[in-house]
């Protein structure tokens, strides 16, 4: 059985948009809420799940992906409350230290996997970072915590070849904006249909820029995909493409809002799909897991079943009835889906055997 590496930022609560005077999904319940759940099922330091303790980032660290007068904005906004560092992002007086404890524990998580101590990780932290830009913060996001990371195994311990798969509902566009003409890092982006989500970026169309061409992936999934159109999706593009690219690491930006219950978007997995996307790819590689969206009530739940898949152990019951669930969704999600595949396959044939 395999070992997972955990890291928490545990600072995390005073990153709050209540110490702004108004209310914001992501706060600090979201990580509350996951570790009050590990704790109470057992998952905590039962060992097969370790947590190591991380040091802070350091602003060299930051700075691998972001630019100094963006930092600067950043840093200038906690101290000044009339400033703002973008759309639908907060920050308080203590954001700053937050943020520099949640990319050290990002760091970490990726230093316990390459060093062989454990065979995969999670880091458990907020706020997340798949839509920061080098220079730009939206969507909650202000650092770009999996950039930032592949920036430092490529440059502390020498990797050439690492994956970003994104499985959060919103599509991955700072992660995209850092990587586009990096033919070093490969960056699958499984999103829903940009026309009718936030952040109305990353489109079929968008495969990076020479000489990363075919290197940055975005999938559109129609609203209503659910399970079956994933594991579509993974058999048919993600595997062959990673089994191509041959990663030395996986970086998963794991968010949970593309959950059936999510009230920020409207797709359809459930537990058994996600564990299935997790577990096809630990089957196969090293993953680093990084929390990343997700607004409801099951955020602890579905954080078990990402540790379950993990180490391989076995799934926790699905409660969803697959049948009335796929008779309660449009007729036209399958015909969209096998659209955007076939779309999607004729972009990315000259870079890829699909």
């Amino acid at each position: 059985m395999a070992g997972v590496g955990l890291t928490f930022n545990k600072n995390h609560y005073l990153h709050d948009s209540l110490l702004n005077g108004f209310p914001c999904p992501e706060n600090p319940f979201r990580l509350k809420a996951i570790m009050q759940y590990l704790e109470k099922n057992g998952l905590m330091n039962n060992g097969t799940f370790t947590f190591y303790e991380a040091e802070k980032a350091s602003l060299s660290d930051i700075l691998r992906v972001h630019t100094v007068e963006y930092v600067d904005l950043i840093k200038a906004c906690t101290k000044d409350s009339r400033l703002s560092p973008g759309n639908d992002v907060y920050v308080c007086p203590s954001s700053y230290e937050v943020l520099l404890q949640a990319v050290g524990c990002v760091l970490k998580a990726g230093e316990v996997v390459v060093k062989d101590m454990c065979d995969h990780s999670f880091a458990l932290i907020r706020p997340p970072g798949h839509h920061a830009g080098p220079d730009t913060s939206s969507g909650f996001c202000i650092f770009n915590n999996s950039g930032i990371l592949a920036k430092y195994l490529r440059n502390v311990y020498g990797l050439d070849r690492i994956a970003i798969i994104n499985i959060d509902a919103h599509s991955s566009d700072g992660t995209y904006a850092v990587f586009d003409g990096d033919p070093s890092v490969l960056c699958i982006s499984i999103h829903q249909d940009q026309s009718t989500l936030y952040p109305y970026r990353g489109f079929i169309k968008d495969i990076g820029v020479r000489p990363a061409l075919g290197y940055c992936i975005n999938m559109e999934m129609p609203t209503e995909s659910g399970n079956p159109e994933y594991e579509i999706f993974y058999d048919e593009v993600v595997e062959k493409v990673l089994l191509q690219f041959d990663p030395q690491i996986i970086l998963l930006e794991c968010g949970f809002d593309a959950y059936y219950k999510e009230p920020l978007s409207k797709l359809n997995l459930t537990i058994n799909g996600y564990y299935r996307i997790i577990f096809k790819l630990a089957s196969n590689w090293n993953i680093v897991t990084l929390l990343e969206g997700g607004y409801h009530d099951d955020l602890g739940l579905m954080t078990s079943v990402v540790l379950n898949a993990l180490v391989g152990t076995d799934n926790i019951e699905d409660d969803v009835d697959q049948i009335d669930l796929l008779a309660s969704r449009h007729v036209k999600t399958r015909k969209e889906f096998n659209n955007n595949l076939a779309l999607l396959k004729m972009r990315l044939e000259p870079y890829w055997d699909l």
